[in-house]
């Protein structure tokens, strides 16, 4: 019987003209959260590949790797026990993919040497992934992907050469190797984030799999598939019509624009696709990318200069109005120094160990002056069409708030019958009251100039889970516009959201449906996003918002929106 369940969990399924093995692949995980959601991004792509692959956690790797031929590896630390599990794996036959890793038993034994941790900084930065000679069969050219830094390694001995080398932002080859081929496999001097180039990323990963064990991926069936599937988008594409007046909005994560250092080419591209509105991230209560009086200056700015007013210039004539974003309750990109700055101060959320969060008390009245002088600073100095509210909310985690003495002490002050009923409708109000500040901080500096915030999708239940009642704020006229986060690749869910969002055609008129491309939540393809922009419009919202500017959105999405939807 076990012979027999082996037997066919070895059988190659055919699925879309393609191949894929089951159960012959793992993703080796380490323990902390980004390392696992590194591992599910690449079981996502092989699986749009059409290869199964299991998550194993890393110090279950003896048991996890058994019946398996080919493994990734996420930042393996490859302690004693590890170590045993890949040598175990490697004698019988299995082959490997390394990412980023430190140890040197490890490169050691796949045959690499390691250089040590590099950091280049400015334009040097590593920006592209490209291919030579003896890459497997079937590899994209190249893979674009910014790295802020890698551990570098190089080949040892006749085991192994390098087959991929990184480039710069200006397209220089830095000398590093960035994939290093030996006979156990393939050695990865940095991780595959879930950004620039996805699936290019899919497609070296399934050649390598392809190379190691014949028959488990087919080049000439992907190519087949990926043509027939640009096909059809075509095709849907070009059906579609424009809706006069709708607003085109992209949200930039980075607030450094696609290519650091041009804004220019930036927004030439954007205005080619006829976006009307860009959000870009450029300050937080714990990081500004401009010269503030107010924040502190992030090392984007000290190193790279004020990004903001680079934005604003390269704008100018595009007609895409700039809206600076702004990350409220939360210290991420802090200092560690700032945010031992936050803790003394008293801002800082807890959860309900006592341990300190990232995530900021929204009732501090001295939080709250902050985070209004550095809108009024921004509207007063710098001609944006608007200001861009984000994380203007509490943590997700209510005993977080429960737990922090002094929101929990502003709280038993506005009332004589504590209640979780009256708790969640004190910090409702909190809220409102920073929105209401923010509003008449925009309007004083810059009339005319809009304010808008980033808000959950699932509404009212983000009044009690987070204080957060944006239709509230758009009834009152605090904003003029809500940015839903309605990120899912359920399509019906997709509609139910914009459904109940657009019941009031009032309120309709004063929402961008946000639509995640490349979020956490959703990854999208071109008919998906134009299914949800139809969705959208049949909601008769204001348009829509797509999340993130970055590599695979400008050349994977927005060219088929600009063959008739936008």
């Amino acid at each position: 019987m076990m012979a027999a369940a082996r037997k066919m969990a070895l059988l190659m399924v055919s699925f879309a003209g393609c191949l894929c093995w089951a159960a012959d692949v793992a993703v080796v995980v380490p323990a902390d959260g980004y390392g696992k959601s590194l591992g599910r991004h690449i079981q996502r792509w092989l699986k749009e590949n059409n290869v199964a692959a299991d998550i194993v956690d890393g110090w279950n790797a003896a048991k996890g790797l058994l019946g398996k031929r080919f493994a990734y590896f996420v930042t393996p630390k490859a302690d004693a026990a590890q170590m045993a599990a890949i040598k175990s794996f490697r004698a019988r036959g299995g082959k490997m993919v390394v990412f980023y890793s430190t140890s040197p038993e490890l490169a050691s034994f796949m045959g690499v040497k390691l250089v040590g941790y590099k950091k280049p900084s400015g334009s040097a930065t590593y920006s592209r992934i490209v291919m030579q000679k003896g890459a497997p069969a079937g590899s994209p050219a190249a893979i674009a992907q910014s790295s802020a830094n890698i551990f570098a390694a190089v080949p040892a001995g006749a085991r192994s050469r390098t087959i991929a080398s990184w480039h710069d932002r200006a397209g220089r080859a830095t000398g590093d190797a960035a994939i290093i081929a030996t006979d156990a496999g393939w050695w990865v001097t940095h991780v595959f984030p879930a950004d620039g180039d996805e699936s290019a990323k899919a497609q070296f990963l399934s050649a390598a799999l392809g190379s190691a064990v014949p028959g488990a991926w087919s080049h000439a069936a992907w190519l087949a598939r990926r043509e027939a599937e640009r096909s059809k988008a075509r095709a849907y594409a070009m059906a579609q019509k424009p809706r006069p007046g709708e607003i085109h909005a992209v949200w930039d994560h980075s607030g450094q624009g696609l290519y650091p250092g041009d804004w220019p080419r930036t927004m030439r591209i954007l205005k080619e696709y006829r976006i009307t509105d860009l959000f870009v991230n450029v300050c937080g209560a714990g990081f500004a990318h401009y010269p503030s009086a107010v924040l502190p200056q992030s090392s984007v700015a000290t190193g790279q200069g004020d990004q903001l007013a680079a934005c604003l210039a390269a704008a100018r004539g595009t007609g895409i109005r700039v809206h600076a974003w702004m990350l409220c309750f939360t210290a991420a990109r802090a200092t560690p120094a700032r945010l031992s700055e936050f803790s003394l101060r008293g801002w800082r959320l807890r959860n309900p160990s006592g341990g300190e969060l990232e995530y900021l008390d929204p009732s501090h009245p001295g939080l709250r002056a902050y985070l209004l002088d550095a809108v009024g600073e921004l509207a007063r100095k710098y001609p944006v069409a608007g200001v861009h509210l984000d994380f203007v909310r509490w943590y997700e985690n209510v005993l977080a708030a429960e737990t922090t003495p002094g929101a929990l002490t502003r709280y038993r002050r506005t009332t004589t019958k504590p209640s979780k009923r009256s708790f969640w409708a004190w910090r409702a109000r909190e809220v409102q009251a920073f929105v209401a500040g923010a509003r008449a901080r925009v309007k004083a500096a810059r009339p005319g100039a809009w304010l808008t915030a980033a808000v959950l999708g699932k509404y009212p239940s983000c009044v009690d889970s987070v204080g957060q009642d944006w239709m509230g704020w758009i009834d009152a006229g605090l904003i003029d516009y809500a940015v839903p986060m309605n990120y899912t690749e359920d399509g019906a869910r997709y509609a139910s959201y914009v459904a109940q969002q657009g019941r009031s055609a009032a309120r309709a008129r004063k929402i961008i449906s946000g639509i995640g491309v490349t979020a956490n939540e959703s990854r999208l393809g071109p008919l998906q996003v134009m299914n949800q922009v139809n969705m959208a419009r049949q909601a008769n919202l204001a348009g829509v918002a797509l999340f993130d500017l970055d590599y695979s959105l400008v050349t994977k999405i927005l060219p088929y929106l600009c063959m008739g939807m936008f």
